[in-house]
């Protein structure tokens, strides 16, 4: 059976409210003159805590059953005054009665102490009334702010796999026009080119299941897609890598440094008569991983970062937020520069 565990804090806390409140009654009665202890006033004591608890609890379920839990409007609050007003009345004249019948006397309704009886046990409900407001109000608060939690972890989560199916299709796009330009010319060459290009295609779908990957797993991939890439362009292409082994099992988000080279090939190596280098450089940088990607060529007059480094940065930013550096510069060479923090 499963246990509630709102219901065993709320009898909890209306055990030891109306516990208390007893002590006080107790105290306030032993500090008057001709006080005597007695098994009638301990009777009278238990029944007024055991009727308090029962008279609040129906309170609670009024509350809970007309939704009067928002208090957004006057009206709603007058009648959360309204139900402790009667329900201080029937408290009063119940544990009047019930002490009358219990000192087998009926004599004793002074109107003006069963009226100082009813304003202090009014008091009383409406203070218990307001501490389970606050309780309620702190649950909903505590709810709202998981369910958002939840919410933004969701749209994150959907933000981040549609950009994911988007990169799949840029990827293959990208491998399918190398083997295109090798089918006329080398046909040998190209079904070795297909050979890798499906092996790639099961190392890539692999990798797409998660939005983390290892550096070393990631490199795997890069890599073939770079015995890809050389079969088409042949000495035209040279690769340096330089990785900090140190850190080749930190996490970075699939398809970062796979996106980079792409991008390498496509607006760089492609578009030279002679070709030229691609160069992977992975290392620690204070507490951060820094990955550029170089290669020959000269950057375009536009800021247009097309559709592969767009992609990845907007990745980048809903995986870091404002956490990252991203930088496209020209030196000798077109350089890519990606700053993330470390993570294992």
């Amino acid at each position: 059976m499963k246990i509630n565990r709102n219901k065993i804090i709320y009898w909890f806390l209306q055990f030891v409210g109306w516990m208390f409140y007893g002590l006080l009654l107790f105290l306030a009665a032993s500090n008057t003159s001709g006080f005597k202890w007695s098994i009638l006033f301990l009777l009278n004591l238990v029944f007024s805590i055991g009727f308090g608890i029962l008279i609040s609890h129906q309170i609670r379920k009024q509350v809970l059953v007309k939704s009067l839990v928002k208090i957004n409007e006057v009206f709603t609050l007058l009648k959360l005054i309204l139900i402790t007003a009667l329900s201080s009345i029937i408290y009063v004249l119940i544990t009047k009665l019930a002490s009358s019948v219990l000192a087998f006397s009926f004599l004793n309704w002074d109107f003006l102490s069963m009226l100082v009886n009813w304003a202090s046990i009014f008091v009383v409900f409406n203070f218990w009334l307001a501490l389970y407001f606050s309780f309620l109000l702190f649950q909903e608060s505590q709810r709202k702010e998981i369910n958002n939690i939840l919410l933004n972890a969701t749209q994150t989560e959907l933000e981040l796999q549609n950009l994911r199916s988007q990169l799949n299709p840029h990827f293959l796009f990208n491998a399918l026009n190398s083997i295109r330009a090798l089918v006329e010319v080398e046909p040998k060459k190209s079904k070795e080119a297909i050979n890798l290009l499906s092996s790639l295609l099961r190392s890539s779908l692999t990798v797409n299941k998660s939005s983390l990957v290892t550096i070393e797993k990631e490199l795997e991939m890069v890599e073939a897609y770079l015995k890809l890439e050389k079969i088409r362009f042949e000495e035209r292409l040279e690769i340096k890598i330089r990785v900090d082994q140190l850190i080749k099992q930190l996490n970075i988000p699939a398809f970062t440094i796979q996106t980079l080279v792409e991008n390498s090939i496509k607006h760089g190596i492609s578009k030279l008569m002679h070709g030229g280098v691609i160069e992977i450089e992975i290392v620690k940088k204070q507490n951060q991983v820094q990955i550029v990607v170089s290669n020959s060529g000269q950057l375009g007059t536009t800021a247009d970062l097309g559709i592969g480094l767009s992609n990845l940065k907007k990745r980048l930013q809903i995986q870091y937020g404002s956490n990252f550096n991203f930088n496209l510069i020209q030196n000798k060479l077109v350089e890519v520069e990606i700053l993330i923090p470390m993570n294992s």
